[in-house]
């Protein structure tokens, strides 16, 4: 499975807070002899550069499979390449093993925002061969725990890999469930008794940076996360509401689509007349890598 880098994860959240990242016109994938999310050891030597893919509907696939061309409709929250990824002829023996492959934004230089390990184990390159990772078998997942919903996923997977622009909403919406939504939103929101979502500005203010609850500035952390910066109230409950066993941002005040959603700890019983529900700052937390 593909693993975000603590770059990428902040990109991604400050887009949440209403700062979209600047993507490359193509993504360059080379070869790591090690990986983790604060660090790499690119391969060097051996004239094995790395290998511009494209950001396109025709270079990746969409979420409902292997070589779809299509905008993405599917349920795997994965894209895969759709054309062999082949980094010529191995000039001299490499000095260490390919472990993972990595997603970068430049040919040179520029930033790691994504890691896999290599798909049949790690690779011994000789003098004269020639890596090839074949259509299909170079896979990156985006939001891949349960709480980006299969909605969300797609327009990320489509804006990241495939160029096709997301505008993540200026507000949205926090909603409660008696029903559990899951990635395919099929729960049961609250209904009735004065219930309400509440709408949050998609900003610094709002939203903490990865770096810390409470936060304003843009992301530097490596928690992959963002909470709220103040207290999200939802309206007094008038007739009881039942037991909330979940929470989602939505991107209407009504209707609309799930982006995000999670399961509470415990089911919290809603009673007529009893006090309105709130988050405390720093309780609701999104994250969707």
């Amino acid at each position: 499975m593909s693993l975000w880098t603590d770059y990428a994860e902040n990109k991604l959240v400050d887009k949440t807070r209403g700062t979209a990242p600047t993507y490359p016109a193509s993504w360059f994938i080379g070869l790591l002899s090690a990986a983790a999310d604060g660090s790499f050891t690119e391969v060097t030597g051996a004239n094995l550069a790395r290998v511009s893919v494209a950001r396109s509907l025709a270079k990746w696939a969409g979420t409902q499979g292997a070589g779809t061309t299509l905008a993405s409709n599917g349920t795997s929250h994965t894209t895969s390449n759709n054309d062999d990824i082949a980094f010529g002829t191995a000039t001299a023996n490499l000095a260490a093993p390919a472990t993972h492959l990595g997603l970068f934004d430049a040919l040179s230089g520029g930033n790691l925002w994504a890691y896999l390990p290599i798909p049949d184990g790690a690779l011994t390159v000789l003098l004269g061969d020639e890596p090839l990772f074949a259509a299909g078998t170079v896979q990156f997942v985006v939001g891949a725990a349960p709480g980006c919903s299969n909605y969300m996923s797609n327009k990320l997977v489509d804006e990241f890999f495939r160029a096709q622009a997301y505008a993540w909403p200026a507000t949205t919406y926090e909603a409660l469930f008696t029903v559990s939504p899951g990635d395919n939103d099929t729960g049961t929101e609250v209904a009735g008794g004065s219930y309400a979502r509440v709408g949050v500005a998609s900003s610094t203010a709002a939203w903490s940076g990865t770096q810390s609850a409470g936060s304003t500035s843009a992301s530097s952390g490596t928690s992959g996360e963002s909470s709220n910066n103040a207290a999200i109230t939802f309206p007094a409950p008038t007739a009881d509401w039942g037991a909330v066993v979940a929470g989602g941002t939505r991107d209407a005040s009504s209707g609309g689509n799930l982006l995000l959603w999670g399961d509470f700890a415990s089911p919290r019983s809603i009673v007529s007349g009893g006090a309105a529900p709130s988050y405390a700052p720093a309780q609701r937390v999104r994250g969707f890598l």
